[in-house]
């Protein structure tokens, strides 16, 4: 890629869906909570969310992606840098945490708000990211501290990446192996590494490969572009085949060995590295076609969309606790009345559907009025911007 700054319209794509698939596994998680473990619409519900598991993966991939395409071939000025960024992630991340404490506070049995009680949760949370879905930003801005030394690493190697592509991905899958079947008891750590191995899900070193693979595909865009053109039937074919061993993997895990559902759809996991980089590629040349054909007038429609669900990802993200609790009793009460099975599945897509456009909704509207706009992480001007100008902003 040149120097230029360059919209890459297919990470909109890629955006809009995988917040859409994040809303999917925990919504149907909840729906799977109701099933009696084991049943086959137990087993069937767990094998679809172990599918959907690749969204933390993809989006921390397109992160890294997005910072490397924007940052790689131009002059670099750290604080500037930290400035721009920080801004749009520490204020949605401090109101938010406020937000969630006061909202599970209001709906606790026996809540306790006690300025002292309140301020040693505040202070917990803030410092581990522990409230509902935090964690992905306690990861992000761990990246943004430690991009200049991997831009400046990606930089000097750059004769070298396919070797580093290669050992950050055998190092990733170690460190998944050592997640699941490592089997180190939290006794083992003191100190500070007790910390760490306790929230190892939110400790930027667990998602090392996702930035470095980002990383070097940004640095190598149009020569990997030029590769998928030429094979993309194998691209989709070993993601078939990639779904089909982790499926055999899921039904494994459970029925021959016997392990709790928690582990059978684990998120890190060896397995989910192969098969979260596949779907992420097929996903991502999904958006190469998309983009090729958006501006013709039978996709419009379908452009706008992924503009706005692109555009209000992040916004959706925080605001999902909101509509998904909201979700969760409307289908407890339903079910102390004895609904009938099948309205319990045929409600599930629509809950998903009611989560993901109401969190849009919300996040559209919050992100055009200045400065409120802040808390879903986005930088709005005193003049209200029109839609197309939401939809159309450059990816940074």
């Amino acid at each position: 890629m040149d120097g230029k700054r360059r919209h890459l319209y297919e990470i909109d794509l890629m955006r809009a869906f995988i917040m859409l698939c994040v809303l999917s596994v925990h919504t149907t998680s909840f729906f799977n909570s109701m099933n009696t473990d084991m049943t086959p619409a137990f087993l069937g519900m767990g094998a679809a969310i172990t599918a959907l598991h690749f969204t933390r993966e993809a989006f921390m991939f397109i992160t890294g992606l997005v910072l490397f395409v924007t940052y790689y071939h131009r002059e670099f000025h750290l604080f500037q840098f930290w400035k721009k960024r920080f801004a749009l992630i520490v204020v949605p991340y401090i109101v938010w945490t406020v937000v969630y404490i006061l909202f599970k506070n209001t709906y606790a049995q026996n809540p306790d708000w006690s300025p002292t009680d309140l301020l040693h949760v505040l202070g917990k949370s803030l410092l581990t990211g522990d409230q509902f879905f935090l964690y992905y930003v306690v990861v992000t801005m761990q990246l943004y501290i430690v991009f200049p030394l991997l831009l400046w690493g990606l930089r000097k190697l750059e004769r070298w990446h396919l070797h580093v592509f290669i050992a950050s991905f055998l190092f990733q899958l170690f460190l998944m192996w050592l997640n699941k079947d490592g089997n180190l008891p939290a006794a083992s750590f003191t100190g500070f590494g007790k910390y760490l191995w306790e929230y190892r899900d939110r400790f930027i070193l667990t998602y090392q490969f996702w930035f470095v693979a980002g990383g070097i595909m940004a640095c190598h865009y149009d020569q990997i572009l030029a590769f998928a053109n030429r094979h993309v039937r194998a691209l989709r074919a070993a993601l078939l085949i990639g779904l089909a061993v982790l499926w055999a993997h899921y039904f494994y895990d459970r029925l021959a060995l016997h392990e709790p559902e928690s582990m059978g759809e684990l998120v890190l996991q060896p397995i989910m590295i192969p098969y979260s980089f596949l779907v992420a590629a097929n996903m991502w040349y999904a958006g190469v076609q998309w983009a090729r054909r958006r501006e013709r007038p039978g996709w419009r429609w379908f452009s706008r969309f992924v503009g706005v669900g692109s555009a209000t990802s992040f916004g959706i993200f925080l605001l999902q606790p909101f509509p998904l609790s909201y979700m969760e009793r409307t289908i407890v009460a339903m079910h102390r009345h004895h609904g009938p099975a099948w309205l319990h599945f045929a409600l599930w897509p629509f809950c998903i559907l009611f989560v993901y456009f109401t969190g849009m909704v919300i996040a559209y509207w919050l992100g055009k009025i200045p400065i409120v706009s802040y808390v879903v992480g986005r930088k709005t001007s005193r003049k209200r911007p029109a839609l197309g100008k939401v939809v159309s902003q450059s990816v940074s």
